[in-house]
């Protein structure tokens, strides 16, 4: 399979970011007790600042992702930037101890520029991005600084024409909604427009494609709503001990037996007027003894060895405080395990501290609203992507607010679509609404297009996975093996006749694949 270099040209540029006002949300007005941090003790609560409060999103019911409709909107492009030095002075203060260092947050004209966990000599002096070449050279050979602290020994996933190990294809209505890996590497799991999961084994030993036989579920379990999320639990290593939880529409949180199918609990929200709710995001805390919970206007917090009603609620959003509003659409535990972050369909992003859940900051930037979100292994940027948003933005957590650079895709509908990253967090990978997989080397310098616009990382590989969306995209945890899942829902035309078949059907794909990647 030949693989076309991807070149960034006009039409893939970033779109052009009018300033907006960004929330950064004081929890002091709050009953939470002050975070404490591990080395240097209590953490100074955050300072009232002069901030805007965030517009409420009016989404009454529950969301699909094709089914809501879709605000989309410019905002704000960040302009921060210092001399090479002090960036690289800063990277290098991020990656050291937290001790003497105070969370402290500041609202530019347009996105959050601000400094946490960074010691107190580091510069944090923000000044626009000049249009000369110099500075996009100092720029670039920053972000060359920056990664090359992140270097690692470990297997780096060599990227060669992908050959294909085998497919399972689905009824032509029945589309895909994403596909994960177990954390063992033992199972993958994808979910149906029919409100089914089928789990499929993997054998560990794949070196060729001979080694793989025709792909057959081991279960198939049913929901009987709408499926809004799903995840495996983060800590199995026993493959006997394999679970995963899944969030639907008018059903509490449920944790399932991958290996006999079997419902082992239950979590159950309910909302002031005592009625059951759904969530619409989930995931497990670093240490897999926590679940979260994505809800309007608030994340609910489980502990998973007590299953039932009882639960932490902690709002993110209180009336003219502000905060992050919207329904909370996807969650991810930082690597770091003292932080985790939410993104929301009003189109921000917000990372909280535990163990009490305090905002640290909330910050705005994707043009739809936000539909996953992912952090580097090292927990040092955190990538996020939206609906009908063709940009996934990189976040520099050292200056929370700040763009390191957009990889630009195609998304073009409402649907989720995933990305990931290898276990070095070099490669990243997205599906995209064409049916092709784009593959960027996020250890390459970006490049600016034009002056009033982000950096863009060029993609470096490119080839068609499916002849429809590709949904979904997860990469093996130890094996050079990457999952794509595809479909999406096609209405049919009303000048179609019902006896010819539509010029659409070819490009109908709803299929699940395995591609080996070296």
């Amino acid at each position: 399979m030949e693989l076309n270099k991807n070149d960034v040209n006009d039409k893939d540029e970033p779109h052009l970011r009018p300033n907006d006002s960004t929330t950064i949300t004081d929890r002091s007005t709050h009953d939470i007790t002050e975070p404490h941090d591990a080395v240097t003790g209590p953490i100074e609560p955050l300072e009232p600042v002069n901030t805007h409060s965030m517009e409420e999103q009016s989404l009454e019911t529950c969301p699909h992702e094709e089914d809501i409709s879709d605000n989309t909107s410019k905002h704000g492009n960040i302009t921060t930037d210092t001399n090479e030095d002090d960036r690289v002075n800063a990277a290098d203060s991020a990656s050291t101890s937290v001790s003497d260092s105070r969370l402290k947050s500041a609202v530019s004209d347009s996105r959050v520029s601000s400094e946490v966990i960074v010691e107190p000599e580091t510069c944090r002096e923000n000044m626009e991005i000049s249009d000369n070449t110099e500075n996009m050279v100092d720029n670039q050979q920053q972000f060359m600084a920056v990664h090359s602290e992140n270097t690692s020994d470990s297997q780096t996933l060599q990227m060669y024409s992908p050959t294909l190990l085998t497919q399972v294809g689905f009824e032509p209505d029945n589309y895909l909604r994403g596909c994960k890996w177990s954390v063992d590497g033992t199972k993958v799991l994808t979910a149906t427009n029919e409100n089914k999961f089928y789990v499929y084994d993997f054998p560990l030993d794949v070196d060729t494609q001979s080694n793989v036989s025709e792909m057959r579920h081991s279960r198939v379990i049913s929901e009987t709503g709408g499926v809004y999320d799903y995840c495996w639990y983060n800590q199995t290593s026993d493959p006997s001990s394999c679970t995963f939880l899944t969030t639907s529409k008018d059903n509490p949180i449920h944790n399932w037996d991958a290996n006999t199918g079997q419902l082992l609990s239950s979590y159950r929200a309910y909302d002031q007027m005592d009625e059951l709710t759904a969530a619409y995001s989930l995931c497990y805390s670093l240490d897999g003894t926590k679940i979260y919970s994505g809800f309007k206007k608030m994340i609910r917090v489980f502990d998973t060895n007590r299953p039932g009603r009882e639960c932490q609620s902690r709002p993110t959003f209180a009336g003219k405080v502000g905060g992050q509003g919207g329904i909370i659409s996807c969650l991810a535990p930082s690597p770091q395990g003292n932080l985790y972050a939410a993104g929301s369909y009003s189109r921000s992003i917000g990372l909280y501290y535990e163990p009490q859940g305090e905002a640290v900051f909330v910050f705005e930037g994707q043009q739809g609203g936000v539909t996953h979100i992912a952090f580097s292994p090292d927990g040092t940027k955190l990538f996020s992507g939206g609906r009908k948003d063709p940009e996934i933005l990189c976040w520099d957590l050292r200056k929370p607010g700040q763009i390191l650079y957009v990889a630009v895709r195609k998304v073009e509908t409402n649907q989720r679509i995933y990305f990931d990253l290898d276990s070095t967090g070099r490669y990243l990978f997205s599906g995209n609404h064409d049916g092709m997989v784009t593959v960027w080397d996020t250890q390459q310098p970006p490049i600016k297009l034009r002056p009033d616009t982000d950096f863009v990382l060029k993609s470096f590989q490119e080839f068609r996975a499916h002849n429809d969306t590709v949904n979904g995209i997860s990469l093996h945890p130890t094996q050079p093996v990457l999952a794509t899942s595809s479909g999406q829902r096609h209405v049919p035309s009303l000048d179609d006749d019902e006896d010819l078949p539509s010029d659409t059907d070819s490009d109908q794909e709803n299929s699940l694949k395995l591609w080996l990647c070296k």
